[in-house]
C-alpha cells in the first residue's frame, strides 16, 4: 500500500484536459516550502489538546457571507475535501452508519467538531499539502418514525486555510514568478443535507442487521473553495452489522455518492485529480468496556473516484480511534483522532474530533423496539419467541427446566427429569402437564393455567398476578408482596408509604403527613411545619433571639437557655447536619487581643451547653472572632448591639462540605485548623 509520504500527487503542471481549462501558470518553485497561516501554526505546534480546543473555537468562530473562490474560473463546478463525514444518527459509530434506529417520535440532536490537518499534497517527496487545515462543525437533528425508519438533517459548517508558494494547475494563484502563491481562506457554510434511514433486518433477532440509508446534498456551500460538492449530491448506502455478543458491534458500510455538477481538475499530467462521483466504504469495530458507560471504537473509512478508481491519489483512506462516553442513557460524547493512510487527496496526515450527541426521548438502548422505561432489560433485547415478548427481557429457557430453548423440543412445557430421555426438554409419563408450568396435572390447583413463578405461592400452580391484593398487578407493582396503603400519596407504585413526607414521624401519628416537620424546638413531635426561633437557611442556623452572656463574661444568662434548647432541637432533628462552628463576635469597643478571647470563651460556653443537651460534641466546633467581622461598620450603639452576637455556620453535610464562607477575610487566620 502506498503511504501517506511515498505518493508525490501534484507536480509541475501540464495542460489540463478539459477544454473550458485555462492553461495553468507554470509550477515556479517546487520545493516544499509551504507554511501554515493564521491559527492553523499554532495548531500543529500546540499538541493534539490545543488542536481540538481549535476546532471548536474555528467552528464556533463568525461564519463569512463566502470565501474567495479558490479554484479557477471556468474549471468545473468545483470540489469536496471532506473525508470525515458523521454518521446520520446517534445510533451509529463516528462516521460508520449501524442498523438499529431511534423509537417512534424520538429525536435525537448532535454537534460534532472535527479538524484535519495536512490535506491535498501538493509538492515534494515528503508530502507538502496546499490545505493546511480543514475544520468541520456538523450539527445534527433525527425523527423516528414508525419503528422502522429515521429522518433527519445535517447542516455543516466548513472552515480552510492554507498557503502554496508557487502556482497549482486548476487553482488560482497570486504574483508572479518566484512570488507566486497560492492561498485559502475558507469561512462557509456547507452543503445542507437530508437523509433517511430504513431498518430492514434487526440485529437483535438476526445473525446481522441491515439498514439502507439515503443522503441528499444541497448546494448550499462553496465548492469552488472545497467547502461542498460541484452541484446536488445523491448519497446512496447499504449498511450491515453483526453484534456476536452484548459487548462487540462491527459494521459496514458500502455506498455511492453521485454528484450532479462537473468535477474540478487540480494537479497535472500524471498526478491530476479530476474529481467527480465515488465509491464510499467504510468498516467499524465497536467494544463496551463498561456496559452502558464506556465504548472503545475504531473505524477506517475511504472514498474513490469513479474517474481514477482505487488509484491511490483518488483514493483517500483514514483509520481513526476513540472512546464514547454516555453520561445519560441515551446521550453521550465522542471523541478521538486518527491518521491518514493514502496519499488520496482528502485524507488527512492527522485528524481529530470531539462530539456530543443527545436524545431527549425516552429511548431504546438495546434496540427491541421496547421503549426503556417499560423494558425490564435495557441492555439486553427481547428474544420475541412468542413467550413473555412485553417485558423487554429475553428468555433463553421459557420453561426454565435447564433445557435451553435453542435444544429444547418442548421449550413450553418443562423435562420432567425421571431419567427416561431427560435430555429432549419434554417430559414423559401419564400424569401430564397441559398449561407446562411444571407442576403435574394431579397436583396444579390450577391446570391450564401455568403458575407465575414469582416466588409467591408457587407450589400451587395458579398464577398470582396480584401477589398482595392491592389491586396493582404485580408487573406495575414496586412492592408486589406489600399492600399499598391508599392514603392518597403515590397511590399507584404499590408500595405503602408509611411515612409520606419522609419526616421521621410515621403518618398515623403525624398531623401533617404530606408536609415535613420543621426540626426547630418549636412542637417538633407533632409532623407540622412551623415557625419557630430557629431557621436553617442555605448553609447557616439562623436564630431569631440573641444569646446574652454577664458583663465581660461567658457565662449565659438564663433568659436564652431557650434559644439553645431550640439549636439543640434543630441540630438533633436534622442529623443530616454534621458539622456546626458556633462563632462569637464582639464590636470595636475593648482592644482586638481582649474582644477575640471574649468571643472564643463566649463560643466554647455555648458549645457546651447544646452538649449537655445531647449534641454530639463530633458534630460541633466553637470560634471567637472579636471584632474583626462586623454586621454593621457603623460607630455607634445601635451598631454594637447588632455586630455582639453569636453565629452558627453549617460547615458539613451528608452531602459533603458546603462550601459556606466561614469568616471575612479579616477573621480567616483565627478559623480553627
Amino acid at each position: 500500500m502506498t503511504t501517506k509520504r511515498e505518493a508525490n500527487v501534484f507536480k509541475t503542471p501540464a495542460p489540463v484536459r478539459r477544454r473550458s481549462l485555462h492553461v495553468p501558470r507554470p509550477v515556479v518553485d517546487a520545493r516544499p516550502r509551504s507554511r501554515v497561516v493564521g491559527p492553523v501554526s499554532s495548531f500543529r505546534r500546540g499538541g493534539g489538546l490545543a488542536g481540538a480546543l481549535l476546532v471548536c473555537a474555528l467552528v464556533h468562530a463568525p461564519v463569512a457571507a463566502g470565501a474567495d473562490d479558490t479554484i479557477s474560473e471556468g474549471n468545473g463546478d468545483g470540489m469536496a475535501l471532506r473525508l470525515f463525514r458523521p454518521a446520520v444518527d446517534s445510533k451509529g459509530m463516528f462516521t460508520i452508519n449501524a442498523s438499529p434506529i431511534l423509537g417512534h417520535m424520538d429525536l435525537s440532536f448532535g454537534l460534532v467538531l472535527d479538524g484535519g490537518l495536512g490535506i491535498l499534497p501538493v509538492a515534494g517527496d515528503d508530502g507538502t499539502n496546499f490545505v493546511e487545515g480543514l475544520y468541520s462543525g456538523v450539527f445534527s437533528f433525527n425523527l423516528g418514525l414508525f419503528n422502522a425508519a429515521v429522518v433527519g438533517v445535517q447542516l455543516p459548517v466548513i472552515i480552510g486555510q492554507g498557503e502554496f508558494e508557487g502556482s497549482i494547475a486548476g487553482l488560482d494563484s497570486s504574483g508572479s514568478g518566484e512570488n507566486t502563491k497560492t492561498l485559502l481562506d475558507l469561512q462557509d457554510l456547507g452543503d445542507v443535507t437530508l437523509h433517511t434511514k430504513f431498518r430492514l433486518l434487526r440485529v437483535e433477532r438476526n445473525p446481522i442487521g441491515l439498514a439502507a440509508v439515503l443522503q441528499i446534498g444541497f448546494p448550499t456551500g462553496n465548492s469552488r473553495s472545497f467547502a461542498a460538492e460541484p452541484g446536488f449530491s445523491i448519497w446512496p448506502m447499504l449498511v450491515l452489522d453483526v453484534e456476536p455478543t452484548r459487548r462487540f458491534r462491527a459494521s459496514l458500510n458500502a455506498g455511492y455518492r453521485l454528484v450532479t455538477g462537473e468535477g474540478s481538475i487540480v494537479g497535472a499530467g500524471d498526478q491530476e485529480i479530476e474529481y467527480g462521483s465515488q465509491l464510499t466504504l467504510g468498516a467499524g469495530l465497536s467494544y463496551q468496556l463498561v456496559l452502558g458507560t464506556l465504548d472503545l471504537v475504531a473505524e477506517s473509512y475511504a472514498n474513490t473516484l469513479q474517474t481514477d478508481m482505487f488509484k491511490p491519489r483518488a483514493t483517500p483512506v483514514e483509520a481513526i480511534g476513540g472512546l464514547k462516553v454516555f453520561v445519560e442513557r441515551n446521550s453521550y460524547l465522542y471523541l478521538g483522532g486518527g491518521i491518514g493512510v493514502t496519499n488520496g487527496f482528502s485524507a488527512a496526515d492527522q485528524r481529530l474530533f470531539l462530539a456530543f450527541i443527545f436524545e431527549p426521548s425516552i429511548g431504546d438502548r438495546d434496540g427491541d423496539g421496547i421503549k426503556d422505561d417499560v423494558d425490564r432489560c435495557i441492555n439486553d433485547p427481547e428474544d420475541f419467541d412468542q413467550f413473555e415478548d412485553e417485558d423487554g427481557c429475553p428468555e433463553p429457557d421459557n420453561d426454565r427446566d435447564g433445557i435451553l430453548d435453542v435444544d429444547d423440543e418442548c421449550p413450553l412445557i418443562p423435562e420432567d427429569r425421571d431419567g427416561e430421555e431427560d435430555e429432549d426438554g419434554c417430559p414423559e409419563g401419564n400424569e401430564g402437564d397441559r398449561d407446562g408450568d411444571g407442576i403435574l396435572d394431579n397436583v396444579d390447583q390450577c391446570p391450564d393455567e401455568p403458575e407465575d413463578r414469582d416466588n409467591f405461592e408457587d407450589e400451587e400452580g395458579c398464577p398470582d398476578p396480584d401477589n398482595d391484593q392491592d389491586g396493582i398487578l404485580d408487573p406495575d407493582d414496586l412492592c408486589p408482596n406489600d399492600p399499598e396503603d391508599r392514603d392518597n400519596f403515590e397511590d399507584t407504585d404499590g408500595c405503602p408509604d408509611p411515612d409520606n413526607d419522609n419526616d421521621r414521624i410515621l403518618d398515623v401519628d403525624d398531623q401533617c403527613p404530606n408536609d415535613p416537620e420543621t426540626y426547630n424546638g418549636e412542637a417538633d413531635e407533632d409532623g407540622c411545619p412551623d415557625q419557630g426561633r430557629v431557621q436553617i437557611e442555605e448553609n447557616q442556623i439562623v436564630i431569631l433571639d440573641k444569646i446574652y452572656f454577664e458583663t465581660d463574661s461567658a457565662v449565659i444568662q438564663e433568659r436564652s437557655f431557650p434559644i439553645i434548647e431550640a439549636v439543640a432541637a434543630t441540630l438533633q432533628g436534622n442529623p443530616q447536619i454534621r458539622m456546626i462552628e458556633i462563632q462569637g463576635h464582639a464590636d470595636e469597643r475593648s482592644d482586638d487581643a481582649y474582644n477575640i478571647r471574649l468571643t472564643r470563651d463566649r463560643a466554647a460556653a455555648v458549645l457546651e451547653a447544646l452538649v449537655q443537651r445531647s449534641v454530639l460534641r463530633t458534630r460541633v466546633r466553637s470560634a471567637g472572632y472579636g471584632e474583626r467581622c462586623p454586621v454593621d461598620p457603623r460607630h455607634n450603639a445601635a451598631a454594637w448591639e447588632k455586630n455582639r452576637r453569636v453565629e452558627f455556620k453549617i460547615l458539613e453535610t451528608d452531602a459533603g462540605p458546603t462550601g459556606v464562607e466561614v469568616a471575612c477575610p479579616a477573621g480567616r487566620e483565627l478559623i480553627p485548623r
